[in-house]
């Protein structure tokens, strides 16, 4: 039982340096996904947290067990907001439980070693991908 806490206490710091990191507004993050889960809903993540090793991916796998999980959710925004982009770009539905994915941007996003580089790596593609109806700054 007393490393619960030590642990608990690590997660919350961690998630909210995560945050302070990144500058977000969280609630504007997850109210955004909320808007395109119903039609995007079956879009995955193409990381795969069972034994990553990748920096990058598991940055965002040990994100997605912190408190409020701020990269991952930034993540799984970016993952709706791409398939959003490319359907309105080709006017045509993509199978999401297999979509096309921006190569670029993964290359991108994979190539980074900490919390900062992953943030702003998110947060340009959901920008570009959403454009004025992104919750980042622009």
């Amino acid at each position: 039982m007393r490393l619960t806490l030590p642990l608990s206490l690590a997660f919350a710091f961690a998630s909210t340096a995560t945050a302070q990191t990144c500058e977000i507004d969280i609630a504007a993050v997850e109210s955004r996904i909320a808007e395109l889960e119903p039609s995007y809903g079956m879009v995955l993540s193409d990381i795969s947290c069972d034994a990553p090793t990748n920096p990058a991916h598991v940055l965002m796998c040990d994100d997605a067990e912190a408190r409020d999980a701020t990269l991952w959710r930034m993540g799984r925004l970016d993952d709706l907001a791409w398939v959003y982009a490319v359907e309105n770009a080709t006017g045509q539905e993509v199978d999401q439980t297999n979509p096309p994915r921006d190569d670029d941007f993964l290359a991108t996003r994979d190539a980074c070693t900490d919390a900062a580089c992953l943030c702003e790596a998110l947060i340009q593609h959901t920008n570009d991908s959403l454009g004025g109806t992104s919750p980042y700054p622009q």
